[in-house]
């Protein structure tokens, strides 16, 4: 046998790099295989024209106690976003209207004074869940114990914001555990906070603020792979792994052996590639398609407000999903004197909207920039970007399908999945599963 490797990764998508790195801070023997020339996975950043866009994430929240040791001992540059990047809005009735986090959210003009009144009822609100083993929606768990009206609205931004999907159809469990987690704790979404952030040390940590990657997050994923050294290698797609004994054999470029393997890949990309182990359990995994639209120009033709954008509510007909506003919140994202403005639409909402001619695409999301802006929008640059796997579903049998991997792991010592199609799609969320992985191999 060839010499053997304590960890191969397969996949360099964020996922992988970083439990590659932090492996390699444990100085762990680890080796990262990414298929295709360049890290990073979906986060691929677009410079083109005096614009940087991201079709995927585009800012880390820091600091984080998993993202932040992650990007620090990489090398990682960041830089804060600009003060009004906390402001955000929700489209409804063909106007914005501010969304503020804590206790200014009781101040929107988004909800009635009675759904205020509701929601600001919830800590003394007794609401069982459902029974073991029946899973409730996010919409079901939010409208018990926010009021239907708030309930509603703040299921459907969410969903939509996130997942672009459908809060009826996702598990409030699985997609947002920290909701269900806060009230098995206390009883209250808002006892449990109070009670977590009264647990936290003395000095407080400071609050956790937008940040931009320096360069993009394509130069992000790169540093983390340039980091890594001889422990990465780009170009290396994978064919098939089987265990041989106590080991793992990897074909691709080369034959590896490694007493456990990483796969962070899509679950229908991971069963392709693991030939003698039944996977029939990481079949048919939902996702949701997108698309993303970059809509720039003159500031004067592209006029954006302040702040980071808006998400659509549940009651505008529109198939736009949300609106970042890029060079109001994001440094370097547009050339001084310029504007960028980062549409996603389609969805669970309109799933057939991303199969339109790019024409088509750009014609409805600035008509819809316009409805929601009242302003006329003139871009001299457009940008269309599609992912052909959308966005993985956390909906209500997801946590049926991550019992059946667990199973399957456990069938097979050293077999281990990861991904944001398992615990969590957020950057921070790759990172805190990272670090759980890296825990779990011996």
């Amino acid at each position: 046998m060839t010499s053997t490797l304590d960890t191969v990764v397969i996949g360099g998508g964020f996922s992988g790099l970083f439990l590659a790195t932090q492996l390699a801070r444990l100085d762990r023997d680890v080796l990262l295989l990414e298929a295709s020339p360049r890290p990073g996975g979906v986060a691929a950043t677009v410079i083109e024209d005096g614009f940087v866009l991201e079709p995927a994430a585009g800012t880390f929240m820091l600091p984080h106690r998993s993202l932040t040791p992650l990007l620090d001992s990489a090398g990682v540059a960041v830089e804060e976003a600009y003060p009004d990047a906390a402001l955000r809005y929700v489209w409804m009735r063909d106007s914005l209207v501010a969304i503020h986090y804590g206790p200014k959210a009781l101040a929107t003009s988004a909800l009635s004074k009675r759904g205020k009144l509701r929601m600001a009822a919830e800590p003394f609100i007794r609401s069982s869940p459902p029974d073991e083993g029946v899973e409730e929606s996010l919409r079901e768990f939010l409208t018990r114990r926010l009021g239907r009206e708030a309930g509603t609205l703040l299921s459907h931004i969410a969903a939509s914001g996130v997942y672009a999907g459908d809060p009826n159809n996702m598990s409030a469990a699985a997609a947002f555990p920290l909701f269900t987690e806060l009230e098995a704790e206390a009883g209250s979404i808002v006892r449990g906070g109070i009670r977590r952030v009264r647990a936290l040390p003395k000095p407080r940590p400071p609050k956790p603020k937008s940040h931009i990657p320096v360069g993009g997050m394509s130069e992000a994923a790169a540093t983390l792979a340039a980091s890594l050294g001889e422990r990465y290698r780009s170009e290396h797609p994978v064919t098939s792994v089987t265990k041989e004994g106590d080991y793992f054999r990897i074909e691709g470029a080369e034959t590896l052996h490694a007493r456990s393997v990483v796969i962070a890949l899509r679950p229908d990309a991971a069963s392709a590639i693991l030939q003698d182990i039944d996977t029939t359990v990481l079949h048919g995994w939902p996702s949701s398609r997108v698309v993303v639209v970059g809509v720039g120009g003159a500031a004067q033709d592209v006029p954006l407000p302040s702040g980071f954008g808006f998400l659509t509510g549940p009651d505008t007909d529109a198939v736009t999903l949300g609106c970042l506003f890029e060079s109001s919140y994001a440094p370097g994202r547009a050339a001084p004197g310029r504007s960028l403005a980062k549409v996603i639409a389609g969805g669970a909402r309109n799933p057939g909207f991303v199969d339109r001619s790019d024409e088509q695409i750009v014609e409805a999301v600035v008509s819809e920039m316009e409805r929601a802006l009242r302003a006329t929008i003139t871009p001299s640059w457009t940008k269309v970007l599609r992912d052909a796997a959308g966005i993985p579903q956390y909906d209500l049998h997801h946590r049926r399908r991550l019992a059946a991997v667990d199973d399957l792991e456990a069938a097979n010592p050293g077999l281990i999945f990861a991904g944001w199609a398992y615990r969590g799609i957020g950057v921070a969320h790759l990172a805190t599963d990272a670090l759980r992985v890296a825990d779990r191999i011996p």
